[in-house]
This record gives structure tokens, sequence and C-alpha cells, in this order.
């Protein structure tokens, strides 16, 4: 029997907009009717290119009638709105992160989530990346014992645009919420205590009161530590690792190269780079999230991500940059 693929409205055309659109161009069960964006001649072309049409306005790139569910990847200050439009309209919803500004905002999309029977998914897509969900769910299984210790290395590339990095909320709540989402999404249980260091290493993120290398310290009721180390300037590639010990022995998930051809001559040996940025890192994350949420509007899976989950993220995150502002660590509970 053939499924009718899920009609898509898809807000905002820019980097996030773009892997959004190439799983839907993959994913036969996803089909584009409607796009919005505020550059109109690239929301025209991407119409064109899908047979679909250009929202008139917000109202209709929310609630059109022929549209199953809408997909937030606007600029960062917007994502509320946005979302809280979609679902009022009781269309289920994936959005870039973050959802909110506060937990009032968070709380007020999962309500209506729940009230509209309207699926929302919030994308951390390092959850669905091959390698880190396989360390998790070897954790799961109990594969380490106790665990000790869980290390996430972030480095950027290339350094965001400063077009971008005005509006992203900061490091904490733009970049180092996917290792907290991570860290925590392995450990299964919220840190008790969050102490961070922020460094501003280049002068012009140091203009926009913005930090671009943190450490970041949590500590867990079970006696779990966890450390994170994120600098927005990672000149060898796109570098993401994530180690986790236990009292039975260890897991990582390392960085992959480009391909796995080794040169080995009389100076040494020489492999391929690791991939330069996220959109070649995470391309079988975000594919891999995308047909998640598909299953979640047909009502095959529930919501992987939750509220307790994004919550959660916004807390600490708002932790650790309070953390590093006044140079003391932060219980979660303040």
């Amino acid at each position: 029997m053939t499924i009718a693929p899920i009609r898509i409205s898809l807000l905002g055309l820019g980097r996030a907009g773009g892997f959004h659109l190439e799983s839907i161009r993959a994913l036969p069960d996803a089909v584009l009717v409607q796009v919005h964006d505020a550059d109109a001649q690239r929301a025209s072309q991407v119409a064109e290119e899908h047979g679909a049409r250009v929202a008139s306005g917000p109202d209709e790139a929310t609630g059109a009638t022929d549209v199953d569910a809408v997909v937030v990847a606007t600029p960062t200050a917007t994502h509320f709105a946005y979302v809280e439009a979609a679902l009022a309209a009781g269309k289920p919803v994936l959005s870039e992160k973050p959802l909110g500004t506060s937990l009032e905002q968070i709380d007020r999309c999962f309500e209506l989530s729940a009230a509209r029977e309207a699926p929302l998914l919030v994308a951390f897509q390092r959850r669905f990346d091959p390698s880190f969900s396989a360390v998790a769910e070897a954790v799961r299984a109990g594969t380490l014992g106790r665990l000790q210790f869980i290390r996430s290395v972030s480095r950027d590339s290339p350094v965001p645009s400063l077009e971008y990095l005005r509006t992203s909320r900061g490091i904490f709540h733009d970049c180092v919420v996917h290792d907290f989402d991570l860290v925590c999404h392995v450990a299964g249980a919220p840190p008790e205590q969050v102490f961070a260091y922020g460094a501003s290493l280049l002068p012009e993120i140091a203009a926009l009161d913005d930090v671009d290398n943190v450490v970041v310290s949590l500590r867990f009721p079970s006696g779990l530590l966890a450390s994170i180390d994120v600098s927005r300037q990672g000149p060898h590639g796109y570098d993401q690792r994530l180690e986790v010990c236990g009292t039975d022995g260890m897991l990582e998930a390392e960085n992959r190269p480009q391909n796995t051809v080794v040169f080995s001559g009389a100076e040494g040996s020489t492999r391929a780079p690791i991939d330069y940025s996220f959109p070649t890192r995470y391309f079988d994350a975000y594919r891999a999230e995308f047909a998640c949420f598909l299953s979640c509007v047909r009502g095959e899976a529930s919501v992987p991500i939750t509220h307790r989950d994004v919550r959660l993220n916004h807390r600490i995150a708002e932790a650790a940059e309070l953390s590093a502002r006044e140079g003391r660590p932060i219980d979660l509970g303040e």
C-alpha cells in the first residue's frame, strides 16, 4: 500500500533550512508544498525547484490547510512565535533550537503540543548521529558498568559569521547546548551542579560580549562527572568527540576522516583530514532526525526529545552562562 507523503511547510532557507531541504528531497515520504523566507528571491527559487509555493505571510506559513507539518529553521529570535502559531493551528513541528528564550516559552510550546496532539521535535541532531547513538545504546545496555566520567569535545569549523553570532544567543545556548543534551542523554540523568569558564580569544567575538572558548564541568548525583570543552575555532576541521568511562570499560566516538586512505612513506604516514564542517559531519544525523519526525507525525513513534529534555538543556545553558560570568559553581536548583 502506498503511503501519502507528509506535506511540509519549510520556514527559513538559510543553513539549517538547507539541511532540512536536502532531507525532504531524499525522503520519499515527504514533499515540500510551501516555503517562507525573508529572502523573497531565494524563496521563489526553492519553490519553483520543488513545485511548491511561497507562503503569503506568517499565518499561511504556519497554518495552511494543505500542510501536514511545519519545519522552523528561521533566525533564533523568531523560533518561538512561529512554533507557537503552528502548534496553535494543530500542525506538528520540527524546530531548530533554541525553542524559546525562557522556560515559560518552552513550556507554552509543549503545552500547546499536548493540547493539540501535535508532535513537537526540537532539533538536537547529535542524538541521531550513528556513532553517538551507538554509545548511548551501549551505556543503556550496561556495557560500561557504573558510569564514572563523560567527556565531550567540540571544535567549530569554520568560525560562524558575525551576522549569525549577533543573534545566536551566545555560545552556551547556541553551541554548547548540544553537548549538554548529548552528555545528559548518555548519563540518563540531569546534573546537580555546573561550573564553567569562558575566554574570548577572537576579538570580533569579544566585541559581541560573548566567549569563543569554554570549559564546563558537570556533577551528577550518582557521583558521575562530566567535562565539556568547546571552541568556536577548529583550524584542523570540525572536531566532535565523545568519551564515556565506566567501571567495566570505556567507549569512544572518534572523528571520522573524509576517507580511510593512509599514505605511508619515509617521513611517516598521513591520512585524510576530518570533516571540514557540520553539514558533512552530521549528514546522516540530519537525515535520521527528519525521518524520525515523519514517523512522529504519522503516530508511528513517540518524540524522543521530550519537554523535560528541552527544559533541562535550557536550564543548564543558563547555569553555565551564569557560572562563567560570576566565576562560581551553580547548583541547578538555583
